[in-house]
Parts: C-alpha cells; structure tokens; sequence
C-alpha cells in the first residue's frame, strides 16, 4: 500500500472515529435521560443515591461483554459515567483531604473517587476531616494511615478508636519526591529549597550530593512548598513535592525520583459514616480491641483466628487514653465481617476482651 492509499485509509477510519463518538453521545443521552428518571424515583422512594452494590453490578456486566478493553479501562470509563450521572441526579459527592492542593493525600483522593460527580475539599488536619464527616458537611474522608518507613500515623488511629466512622476503602501509593522550579530554573544554581520536614529526610542523601549548600527551609507540607515557590517566582529557589503538586501549579521538575528509598509507600483510608457494601474479591476487616487482664489473654485471641486459618496481615498495639496500663490492640485480617467463619471467631473472641469494635470491611487494595 503506498503512502497515497495510506493516508486514504487514515481518513476513512478517521470518519468512522467520529461516527462512532456522535452515537457514544447519543447513547450517553439516553442514558442520561434513564438516569433522572430513576433519581425522581429514588427521591420520593427517600433512597440513597449511591448504592454500590448496584454499580458494581453494572460495571461487571460491562466488564463481561468487553472484548478490547481491558477490565481495569472498563472499570474506569464507567466508574467516571456513573459518577457523572449522580451529578444528573442532583447528587456531588463531597470528598475531604489533608490539604493544600497536590498533597499525595489530594492525589490519593483523586486516584481512589471519579473525578465527575466529586467535589474535592482540603482541610487543614486529620481531625477536621472526621467532625465534617460526623456534620455531613463531608460524605468521605481520604486520611493516612500507615507509612513503609515511619509506621503507624497515631492521630488517625486514635480517632478511629474514638469516633463512629468506618473505613469504607483503602489505597496505597509510592512516595516519589521531586525538586521542583520555575520555568527557567537550573539545578546547578538552586540556593534555597522549601519543603515539610520528612521531605528533607527523605531525600537527604541525594541533597548532599547534588546540592550540598542549599539552605533549607521547612515549612507545613510538600505541597505548600511548591505552592510557595510559585508565588516568588525566583530561579534561585526550589521546591521538593509531587509530581502532581509541579502540573498543579505550572512549575516543572529539576529532578525526579530524588527520594533515598524507593521502597516508601503510604496507605491511605477512605472513611465514611456507612460501611462499603461493595464486598467483592478480596476483602479486609480492621477491628480494635482490648484483651482482659489475665495471662495467656492475647495468645487465646490470636489462637483462635490461626485454628480458623484467618489470615491476619497486620497488628500492633497502642496505649490507652481512656485507662492507665491498658492497650488497645488494632488488627487487620483477611476475610469479610459479615462471613460465618468470621462471626464465629469475634463470637468466641469475647471470652478474652473486656472490649472490641470493628471499624470496617473493605476491598483490599
């Protein structure tokens, strides 16, 4: 075929394209159309409008007829279409995250909710996040959890104990750290760097050998950094964030990857005042408890998951506030709540606690 029938071809395929888009709108019309309908039901029946149960339903049956797209593509595609239509039906859902803009929290929530039918809010801190939830001003939270490298994060873990949310998701994300500059910047003549502190200690091995005279500056997080660089606008100073947090403010990398450890990763929680109904695949039960005093209490407890082959993939204890010398222990195995096998085992579990609560069943990231 020569370059003339070639680019005859491109064409052709190039109108079918656009055909094929003009009918995907149409369809997405009427689908629309559907939607509204069912959300006018769904108010005066006084029914939530986001059932997950229901919209998993949906996406596996698509997932089944694929025949191109991979299952993952599908999920994405009809995650952002269903979201667009809760925007139709009158529904946004309002998402909270440890802010400034272009945090790994910000983009944790981003990664985790469809963009379409999603307000995105920062707040200020952990706590904030929770009481807005408790006040509806916020339908979820995104918080962290757990760092690779520096462990559990206690305030998080404290207000789980304290409060009456669930943990409805979870995901986890690589902690990559970028120096970040203005549009004209070079590394060689960086002389100031602002950054949060576990930044600075993060990357401390590649600052002394690419920038050992730089002064740095530590300020409230990563992404407020950026944010400060960009708004002095200076060629001497930089920044080190997120990839995400450099396309948010129109800045650009010096270097990428500067991070010593390429093994840190973060897990993040999303919690609600609703449990996920969603308990397909894989699926992870967080629980909290406090054994009795007498000896062998914590053995027995942990017997009886290992006789009922339950995997447990995390525990650790945490002091008590509310008692002096008491510990609170927080576990998180495989398996649904709601599973006989693992009714029977908090069941027989109550012989050793003097108190437990569950905090969620979710898939397993």
């Amino acid at each position: 075929m020569d370059q003339d029938d070639n680019k005859k071809e491109l064409e052709s395929l190039r109108k079918e394209i656009n055909e094929i888009d003009l009918k995907i709108v149409e369809f997405l019309n009427k689908r629309g159309k559907v939607v509204k309908g069912i959300g006018k039901i769904k108010k005066e029946l006084d029914l939530d409008t986001y059932q997950p149960k229901r919209e998993e339903e949906v996406i596996q049956k698509v997932i089944e007829k694929s025949e191109i797209l991979p299952a993952e593509s599908i999920r994405a595609i009809w995650k952002e279409i269903m979201s667009a239509s809760k925007r139709i039906q009158g529904r946004i859902d309002k998402i909270g995250f440890l802010g400034p803009e272009g945090t790994f929290t910000h983009q944790a929530a981003l990664e985790f909710f469809p963009k379409s039918g999603s307000k995105f809010i920062p707040s200020k801190n952990i706590i904030e996040i929770f009481e807005n939830i408790e006040k509806n001003v916020l339908d979820y939270g995104v918080i962290p959890i757990e760092n690779s490298l520096q462990g559990t994060v206690r305030e998080t873990l404290d207000l789980l104990i304290e409060k009456e949310l669930m943990i409805f998701g979870e995901i986890e994300l690589r902690i990559k750290q970028n120096l970040i500059g203005v549009e004209n910047a070079e590394l060689s003549k960086i002389q100031k760097i602002y950054s949060h502190p576990q930044a600075f200690a993060q990357t401390r091995s590649w600052l002394k050998a690419n920038l050992p005279n730089s002064k740095l500056i530590n300020v409230n997080s990563t992404a407020e950094a950026v944010k400060i660089i960009k708004e002095k606008n200076d060629t001497k100073i930089g920044a080190i964030g997120t990839d995400f947090a450099s396309k948010v403010h129109g800045l650009k990398l010096l270097s990428s990857n500067i991070e010593d450890n390429p093994s840190n990763y973060t897990r993040f929680l999303i919690v609600a005042d609703k449990e996920n109904k969603v308990r397909e695949g894989k699926i992870k039960t967080s629980i909290v408890y406090v054994t009795k005093h007498i000896p062998g209490a914590l053995y027995n407890v942990l017997e009886l998951f290992a006789k009922a082959e339950i995997n447990l993939l995390k525990i650790e204890s945490r002091p008590r506030r509310k008692g002096r010398w008491e510990y609170i222990f927080l576990m998180d195995f495989e398996g649904d709540k709601e599973g006989p096998k693992i009714q029977r085992v908090i069941k027989m579990m109550e012989k050793n606690v003097i108190w437990y609560k569950i905090l969620g069943s979710y898939p397993m990231f």
